[in-house]
C-alpha cells in the first residue's frame, strides 16, 4: 500500500509539472511581443526650421509565429521642425496581413528637443523625444501610451555611435499593461560619402517593476545600410529577433521623401 501511495503522488506530482509547464508556456506566448511599427535608432537627425519631412516605416515579418509571419507593418511619418531646438511629428500605424486585409493600429504624435544643434567642433550630440499614442485594443491593450527617450549621440569620422533609452507607460491611472524600457544601440562606419554601413541592437528588456523577470525580454540584431540617392534617404536592414516575440526574421526600411 505505501508502494501504491509513493506512487500515485509521484504521477500527481509529473502531472503538475507538466500542466504547470503548458500554463507558463501559455502565459509566455500571450505576452510575446511584435516587432515595433518604428525600428529605428534616433540620431543627430532633425528636420530643419520651418521645413516639412515624410518618412515611411516599413517592415516585413520573413519568419515567425504563424500570428505575424508575413506581416507588412506600413508607417507614414509627417514631421515639422518649429526652430532650432523642437520638432514634431505625428505617425499613422497601418498594418497589412498576408491574406490582403489591412487594419489600422492608431496615431502617435511626438515632440523632440535640443538644446544645441550638432557642431562639427563637438564630437557629443543629445536630446529628448517625448511620445502619446492613441491605439487600437488589439495592438496595445491599454490603448493610451507614453514613452520618453533619451538620446545621445557621438561622431568622429568616420563612426558614429547612437544610444536610446526609452521609458515606455501607459496613460491611464490602473493600467493593464506595465511600464517598460528598452536600450537601443547603433554603431556604423562611413565607407564613402552618403553611404553608412552598420549594425543596431534593440533590447526591450519589460516591465520596471521587475528587473528580474525575464519573461518579456527579447533582443534584436540588425544589419544595416544607411544611404541617399539624389535627394532621397534610406535606411535599409535585415534583423533577426531572439527571446519572447512573435517575429524571428524581419526586414526593415525606412524611406525619406524629398520635398
Amino acid at each position: 500500500m505505501k508502494l501504491l501511495n509513493k506512487a500515485n503522488k509521484k504521477i500527481n506530482f509529473r502531472l503538475y509539472s507538466i500542466a504547470s509547464v503548458l500554463v507558463l508556456n501559455g502565459y509566455l506566448s500571450s505576452v510575446a511581443i511584435a516587432a515595433p511599427e518604428e525600428i529605428q535608432v534616433y540620431l543627430d537627425d532633425f528636420t530643419e526650421a520651418g521645413k516639412i519631412g515624410l518618412d515611411l516605416h516599413s517592415n516585413y515579418i520573413v519568419s515567425g509565429q504563424q500570428s505575424t509571419r508575413h506581416q507588412l507593418r506600413l508607417t507614414p511619418e509627417l514631421s515639422y521642425g518649429i526652430n532650432d531646438h523642437w520638432e514634431a511629428a505625428s505617425y499613422f500605424l497601418t498594418l497589412k496581413n498576408p491574406d490582403g486585409s489591412v487594419d489600422t493600429n492608431g496615431v502617435k504624435l511626438r515632440a523632440r528637443w535640443r538644446p544645441n544643434v550638432p557642431s562639427p567642433a563637438s564630437p557629443f550630440y543629445w536630446a529628448v523625444n517625448f511620445e502619446v499614442g492613441q491605439l487600437a485594443k488589439t495592438y496595445y491593450q491599454d490603448q493610451t501610451s507614453g514613452e520618453v527617450k533619451l538620446i545621445g549621440v557621438w561622431k568622429t569620422d568616420p563612426w558614429t555611435l547612437g544610444v536610446n533609452l526609452n521609458l515606455d507607460r501607459a496613460l491611464k491611472s490602473n493600467p493593464s499593461e506595465a511600464a517598460t524600457s528598452e536600450i537601443d544601440t547603433k554603431i556604423a562606419y562611413q565607407v564613402r560619402e552618403g553611404l553608412q554601413l552598420g549594425i543596431e541592437n534593440y533590447a526591450f528588456l519589460g516591465p520596471l517593476h521587475n528587473a528580474q523577470d525575464q519573461s518579456q525580454i527579447n533582443v534584436s540584431n540588425y544589419l544595416v545600410a544607411d544611404f541617399d540617392s539624389g535627394k532621397w534617404d534610406f535606411n535599409v536592414g535585415i534583423g533577426h529577433v531572439s527571446g519572447q516575440s512573435t517575429d524571428k526574421t524581419v526586414l526593415k526600411a525606412i524611406i525619406g521623401f524629398p520635398f
